[in-house]
């Protein structure tokens, strides 16, 4: 009966051990691979990731030689055991199956310390990876995609629609007369305002496929069509940041932004979609500022300039 049970509990034991390196390792390395997702790093950022994998390398193969000592003793224990069980054994083979067992006790537990050593190293090798990711796509003041992040983003998003997908609204809202901000209360409160605007935009945008922050003052989100509905939505967006002055330090300051908007036509790259927007952007700014204007792929059009929204 023993000889039986035995090798079933040894392949039990040993399937425990490497089910929990191998869940430990996939599930860290899982969750890297699912952020790395629209990711574009420079080469400072690739040589990193090699760097830490290569250290996640190393340890794998360290628990690989950990466990396999693990089965040679198991299967000692199992040769000891089986030689218990013939009667002309005697004591001399039980004693043996009992050091082996407290050999293997023993290695249990160092096994465990090792593994949970393993677990600390891998969860830090873990975070220390997905900073690198985090800082590749993030724009670090206001927390938003940054413009690498979105370019790629928007490229992704063009590619599918020209395969036979949704459309999508290109949107670009840039601060008016930011300069001054900074001119007359200083950088500081020039980029409270940045953050503040992009946590306002997080919010009022939060269906939006991506909110970036696309340089300087100028921040992009990509929204779902058709361009009417879209360019309806930023102008009580941008009625909401018009009536809600944002603080910098001790000052209350009333903020107001122009926004271009365009969709993609019969373009064959992005890049058309994007100077549509910049032209609607432009009309809005040359014009009075604190308006938006869609571009309908014939000229830029208005929509709710202030003095029609107050009347």
């Amino acid at each position: 009966m023993m000889e039986n049970i035995t090798p079933l509990l040894i392949g039990i034991v040993l399937g425990i051990i490497l089910l929990a390196v191998g869940v430990l390792i996939g599930m860290r390395w899982a969750r890297l691979r699912s952020q790395q997702s629209g990711e574009i790093l420079s080469e400072n950022d690739r040589e990193q990731m090699l760097q830490l994998l290569h250290q996640l390398g190393s340890w794998t193969n360290e628990y690989s030689g950990n466990v396999s000592d693990y089965q040679n003793e198991l299967g000692k224990l199992s040769e000891a055991v089986r030689a218990s069980l013939n009667p002309a054994a005697g004591p001399v083979a039980e004693n043996k199956v009992m050091m082996l067992l407290q050999q293997i006790m023993n290695s249990n537990g160092e096994l465990q310390d090792r593994l949970e050593a393993a677990e600390r190293q891998l969860d830090k090798q873990t975070q220390q990876i997905e900073c690198y990711l985090t800082e590749a796509r993030t724009d670090g003041l206001t927390g938003l995609f940054n413009r690498r992040a979105f370019d790629k983003r928007l490229d992704e998003v063009f590619a599918a629609y020209r395969s036979g997908g949704r459309s999508f609204v290109l949107v670009l809202v840039d601060i008016d007369k930011f300069k001054s901000i900074n001119d007359n209360h200083g950088h500081q409160a020039g980029d409270q305002v940045l953050q503040q605007l992009a946590s306002t935009l997080r919010t009022e945008l939060s269906s939006a496929i991506m909110v970036a922050r696309f340089g300087g003052e100028e921040f992009a989100a990509i929204l779902d069509g058709p361009l009417r509905v879209a360019a309806e939505k930023m102008n009580e967006v941008r009625k909401t940041i018009e009536h809600h002055p944002m603080a910098a330090g001790n000052l209350s300051l009333d903020i107001t932004v122009s926004v271009g908007l365009s969709e993609p036509r019969e373009d064959l790259a992005s890049s058309p979609v994007i100077r549509r927007a910049d032209e609607a952007l432009y009309a809005a700014k040359n014009i009075g500022r604190n308006r938006v204007y869609y571009h309908d792929g014939r000229a830029p059009a208005l929509v709710g300039a202030p003095e029609i929204a107050r009347s």
